[in-house]
Formats: structure tokens, C-alpha cells, sequence
């Protein structure tokens, strides 16, 4: 992991803007691995097609890929969510997000 790049959720603005194309890390997924930095999953937040209102995080990673862990809520009207959602949503123990 670079942690030049990964940020703890947990260090994120409530304000900032999580916009669809972000990547999130969850690590300690409990996968069967002796190398614990490679316990993770990674999630991407997307549109969910036909609903304005959210955004959701899907799995990237294999074996797991497309499934949904959660939705959340867009700042309306705006097009991106808030960190304070991400955080409500994913909790901020092991959870690390991708700001580019």
C-alpha cells in the first residue's frame, strides 16, 4: 500500500467529496493469507443506474468482484457524497480511501 496516497477514512474531512471513480480499501477482510498487507478488499464508488439519490461501493477484487457493500447518500443536488457518509457507511476501522 502506498501511504502517500491511502488515507485512513477515519482522516477525512466530513465535508470532503467522495465522487464516483474513487477507490476504497478495506483491509483485514478476512481472506486466507499469510501476508496480512494483502488482506483487503478494494471497492469502487459508481452510479447506480436509474437512481439519482446514491452512489454505491462495488468490489473490485477477484473472487468477489461486483458485489455491493453498501450505498451512499449523494449531497443533492450536488453529484458526489460527503466523507461523513462514507464514514457512517463503511466505519472507519481498517477502511482507507484513494484521493486523487
Amino acid at each position: 500500500m502506498e501511504a502517500s496516497k491511502w488515507i485512513p477514512v477515519a482522516n477525512i474531512e466530513d465535508d470532503s467529496k467522495i465522487w464516483a471513480g474513487t477507490r476504497v480499501r478495506l483491509f483485514d477482510a478476512g481472506l486466507m493469507v499469510k501476508d496480512k498487507e494483502t488482506d483487503y478488499y478494494d471497492y469502487l464508488v459508481s452510479y447506480i443506474y436509474a437512481n439519482d439519490d446514491y452512489l454505491q461501493l462495488t468490489n473490485l477484487s477477484k473472487g468477489e468482484a461486483g458485489n455491493i457493500i453498501c450505498v451512499i447518500q449523494k449531497d443533492k443536488p450536488s453529484q458526489y457524497a460527503l466523507g461523513k457518509t462514507l464514514k457512517d457507511m463503511m466505519g472507519i476501522e481498517n477502511a482507507y480511501v484513494l484521493m486523487e
